[in-house]
Order: C-alpha cells, then sequence, then structure tokens
C-alpha cells in the first residue's frame, strides 16, 4: 500500500491488522503501526484510514457506538 507516495511496509501494514482484536479505535491501529516503524512522511493517519477502508469493503470490520469491531 502506497501514502502520499511513500510504500508502506507489509510488517506496518500487519501490525494495524494485529491490534483489530475485539472493540478497537483508529488511534489504537494508528499507536501501533507507528510502534511498528511507519514511516511519518507516509501520514500514518491516513494509512489507518485506507487500511480501515479495505477492511471495512472486506466485510471484515464494521462501526458501530464509536468504536470498530471485527465481523
Amino acid at each position: 500500500m502506497k501514502s502520499y507516495g511513500i510504500e508502506v511496509p507489509q510488517e506496518v501494514l500487519q501490525a494495524g491488522l494485529d491490534a483489530m482484536q475485539g472493540e478497537f479505535t483508529a488511534m489504537q491501529i494508528e499507536g501501533a503501526i507507528r510502534r511498528a516503524g511507519c514511516d511519518p512522511k507516509a501520514i500514518p493517519s491516513r494509512v489507518v484510514d485506507k487500511l480501515l477502508r479495505r477492511e471495512r469493503r472486506a466485510g471484515s470490520i464494521f462501526f458501530s457506538n464509536g468504536k470498530w469491531s471485527k465481523s
């Protein structure tokens, strides 16, 4: 996945996916990808938005009562 022209490593994306357990927020996912070494130039919040969008479209997660959850 690219964000602002910067390729985001698979390890960073996997850290975001691994953080999607039970109920979670976008900030929790952002913290996980930052700890995994997401390049600040890739704008971590944008990476999270793209990752959440991809997973929502795949039917893996849904948003309810201000939190995301696994389907």
